[in-house]
């Protein structure tokens, strides 16, 4: 009988299985909550109430935030089988994240390995792996970044409404609305956190701390210019 035999390469380690089941959990627990809050007259104070349903979003970035907004438009607060499908439209979010997060943890399993420290250049075995150098990887940026910016879109047009409210910055209009500041920070930040998992998950360059430097640089600057550009 053989002993500790390798493992599946379409299996996750069991520490990916907690994550996706501990996230998929909190996420199914939050929309009940939240739907039964909204569907029912229920007694609770209103800033519980927003903060359901801002757990609900953030648990489900970065789509959520462009479902809630088109939701709102025809959402009611009833009980209605078109406000069940709706909230459980977040689950459904929370089942595509958690499906991205097992495509980058079995990706990452079976990227091929690193030559030892003390070899110069390529290894036989992998000719397209270089120590220290950029790898036949970096293609993929041309897609993983651009799909990063794509993502970011919705947070940027919420933040652009949560900075100073739907007139701008500019103090025209409405005028100046104030309060959700922290809103709009809250998604600059995530919209960096894209980014720099973009830059990262791709094994374009060794070492690895060296690119989670570069993916660092790249999410705090994209986080802020996004909040700049946002705050006009």
């Amino acid at each position: 009988m053989m002993r500790g035999s390798r493992p599946k390469e379409s299996s996750l380690p069991r520490w990916a299985r907690t994550a996706v089941v501990a996230y998929l959990s909190v996420v199914v627990a939050v929309v009940v909550a939240a739907l039964l809050t909204a569907g029912f007259e229920l007694a609770l104070d209103a800033k519980f109430k927003e903060g359901l349903l801002l757990a609900m979003v953030v648990l489900t970035l970065p789509v959520s935030v462009g479902y809630f907004i088109i939701g709102t438009f025809g959402s009611g607060g009833e009980m209605s089988l078109i406000t069940v499908l709706y909230y459980s439209g977040y689950v459904l979010l929370a089942v595509v994240n958690a499906g991205v997060f097992r495509r980058i943890v079995l990706s990452t399993r079976k990227r091929a390995p690193v030559p030892a420290a003390g070899m110069p250049g390529a290894s036989p075995l992998y000719p397209g792996v270089k120590l220290r150098e950029v790898t036949p990887d970096a293609r993929k940026l041309w897609w993983t970044v651009p799909l990063a910016v794509l993502l970011s879109l919705p947070q940027w047009m919420v933040a652009s409404f949560a900075w100073c409210g739907i007139s701008g910055c500019s103090g025209g209009g409405f005028g100046v609305a104030t309060g959700t500041e922290w809103v709009a920070v809250i998604l600059s930040v995530v919209n960096g956190v894209i980014m720099a998992v973009a830059v990262f998950a791709v094994c374009w360059l060794y070492p690895t701390r060296k690119r989670a430097l570069i993916a660092l640089a790249a999410g705090t600057l994209f986080g802020l210019v996004g909040a700049a550009v946002t705050h006009g």
